[in-house]
């Protein structure tokens, strides 16, 4: 059992495989021109997802604070319970704040993936209007 499935994170490590798995996708689709999104839609994508980039990073402040417990007293239990606090915070494999910034990285992937999606639109618009001016003349 690693840290993260001691410390309760299994879950939310599957759901960091998941949203990778996700942002994977968008990009193989975008990159086989699969994929392309109105900008207007893709930017609004690519906030919404960056919304939740900044809800995480507001959270991210708030679980700083488990890394450094105190009030638990001098007596080893309190020491050993305040160590544990630390370590689910701040652990650099499987740590609270590791997977919060882990996830904030894989958002950041995904709104870029939205923003290229608009990209690939634009781009396929270009191509379709010169495609016309050249049939029209």
């Amino acid at each position: 059992m690693t840290s993260a499935d001691a410390g309760g994170f299994a879950a939310a490590k599957e759901g960091l495989k998941a949203v990778s798995a996700q942002t994977q996708t968008i990009n193989q689709q975008v990159g086989a021109g699969m994929l392309s999104l109105d900008p207007e839609v893709a930017e609004k994508a690519a906030k919404r997802v960056e919304e939740e980039i900044e809800a995480l990073r507001q959270l991210y402040m708030k679980a700083q604070g488990l890394g450094s417990v105190r009030g638990l007293g001098d007596y080893p239990d309190g020491q050993q319970l305040a160590k544990r606090f630390q370590d689910k915070a701040t652990d650099p494999d499987s740590g609270a704040l590791e997977l919060i910034r882990t996830l904030q990285d894989e958002l950041q992937k995904q709104a870029d993936a939205f923003r290229g999606a608009a990209r690939d639109y634009r781009s396929m618009d270009e191509q379709n209007a010169d495609d016309l001016r050249r049939g029209l003349q």
